[in-house]
């Protein structure tokens, strides 16, 4: 009996101390300001005026080109990846493009879909 208390003592004592945080990655849609975009061959990085940066990949096989226009405010379906980083963890809010092009900032969204972007 004593063995059995003893195993289930620790267990309740987990179950105490966890907290239940939920963490979703279903999609939003968002309006932002767009000021600035940084691009490399596989992804177009769009930079919004309060410095949420949305992520948005180059498709493969389509060359049509969304055009973005800058200081205009346009909407995304988007999953918010900032949401998804483990709380308690201090990473720094650094988006790193490439080796020489790294981005500060406030919340990292990921879009649904893939397209091309130009700028206007």
């Amino acid at each position: 009996m004593k063995n059995i208390l003893f195993l289930f003592f620790p267990a309740v004592m987990c179950n105490c101390q966890t907290n239940n945080i939920k963490i979703s990655s279903e999609s939003i849609n968002i309006t932002r300001k767009i000021i600035s975009v940084k691009q490399d061959k596989m992804v177009s990085v769009l930079i919004a005026d309060n410095k949420d940066i949305i992520e948005i990949f180059k498709p493969n096989t389509n060359n049509v080109c969304t055009k973005i226009k800058l200081g205009k405010k346009y909407s995304f379906k988007v999953t918010c990846v900032s949401c998804l980083i483990q709380q308690g963890v201090d990473s720094p809010k650094i988006y790193t493009l490439d080796d020489s092009t790294m981005i500060m900032y406030n919340n990292y969204y990921t879009a649904e879909e893939d397209q091309n972007i130009c700028i206007k």
